[in-house]
């Protein structure tokens, strides 16, 4: 009974300590879809006095990937019957040019504001619109989430590191006669800890087994699916072929980290 708790209280801190960072994983990759989807989705309009080229927008935003020309006749197909033929030449001749400028990236609100200053400084270019409050309503708080993730990530790091040390400490404890005889007739330290290895090790892949079977279910189910749809976000990907040998490493370098800190200490003490 005792071992089983000793096992669950490992399995437990290896398995809050996966879901933190596979979290902050996940959260990443959805945030990084979403500012992918919006650097294709997203462009700013120009409205010049004179025929622009991409070459020369470039100079001033090295993001600029298309600049493509906003037809005028939609506007003066609605109005031409109004007008006479001489003044809707007149209005064609007048009215300005407008473009839509596309980036290779979603720019954030400081980038943004510097490339509208910079355009707005030629004097071909009248007005900038860059249509992206909503956007960044949104940008910012799943970027504010990010960091929160991040900051939670490596709390917990710290935190669960310090009970996995204490869990070794008790496994060595159990251990320590069987190993003290071992020492005494000159085993090698691998050797001596190797059951605390093997028990690190399947507690690893268990925990790794749990966390990877969640956040399976939770890429796949249909109504988490629905909600980041509606809120414009792209799905939840989980590819165990990948997410499953990172997450097991992770959980190896950090079980098997503290055994050698266990292990090594008291030699270092000495």
């Amino acid at each position: 009974m005792r071992s089983i708790k000793n096992h669950l209280s490992l399995i437990l801190a290896l398995s809050t300590l996966l879901a933190a960072l596979q979290s902050f994983a996940t959260f990443t990759q959805v945030v990084n879809d979403y500012e992918i989807a919006l650097g294709d989705e997203y462009s700013i309009v120009l409205v010049a006095k004179k025929p622009l080229e991409l070459s020369e927008i470039a100079r001033i935003a090295p993001r600029a990937v298309a600049l493509e020309a906003i037809d005028s006749a939609l506007v003066l197909d609605e109005v031409k019957d109004a007008l006479g033929d001489d003044n809707l030449a007149y209005l064609k001749n007048a009215m300005p040019h407008f473009y839509s400028l596309r980036l290779s990236s979603y720019p954030s609100a400081l980038e943004r504001e510097d490339i509208e200053r910079q355009l707005l400084k030629r004097d071909s270019i009248v007005r900038v619109e860059s249509f992206a409050k909503t956007q960044d309503k949104l940008y910012r708080l799943l970027s504010l989430i990010k960091t929160i993730l991040a900051a939670l990530a490596a709390l917990m790091l710290i935190v669960t590191s310090l009970l996995i040390v204490r869990q070794m400490q008790v496994w060595r404890f159990e251990h320590g006669k069987r190993m003290s005889i071992m020492a005494i007739f000159g085993a090698p330290l691998l050797l001596r800890s190797a059951t605390l290895c093997r028990l690190a090790i399947a507690d690893s892949f268990i925990s790794t087994l749990i966390i990877g079977g969640l956040f399976y279910y939770f890429s796949a189910d249909s109504t988490v699916k629905r909600i980041l749809s509606e809120m414009g976000l792209g799905g939840v990907r989980f590819d165990p072929l990948v997410s499953l040998p990172t997450l097991f490493g992770a959980a190896l370098a950090i079980s098997l980290g503290s055994v050698l800190f266990v292990i090594l200490k008291p030699e270092e003490a000495q």
